[in-house]
């Protein structure tokens, strides 16, 4: 039996002691605090990944110069508060220090 990517994640937050986290799927790249809603919410479902504080980015938007201090970036991404990701959309991600 496989876990859902959501436990996987949080496990992987809980072992790095943080809660941020980079999300890319197949159009958006994604950074955010992940929600901590582990036995707090019955009908929550194992198919969605909850984020708050979140800035988002069209993948094919981002700026790949690698010029150190690069600031193309900062008017691509857009804030939100809260913003949910369907964990059947997770192509990769990285837990964030």
């Amino acid at each position: 039996m496989s876990k859902n990517l959501g436990e996987v994640i949080n496990h992987i937050m809980e072992e790095n002691s943080t809660k941020r986290v980079l999300i890319i799927t197949n159009h958006l790249h994604i950074f955010g605090t992940i929600h901590d809603y582990h036995n707090k919410c019955e009908n929550c479902h194992d198919c969605l990944i909850a984020l708050k504080d979140v800035k988002v980015a069209k993948l094919d938007e981002v700026c790949k110069c690698g010029k150190a201090g690069c600031e193309c970036n900062l008017e691509v991404f857009v804030a939100f508060d809260w913003f949910n990701v369907n964990t059947n959309a997770i192509v990769g991600f990285s837990i964030l220090g």
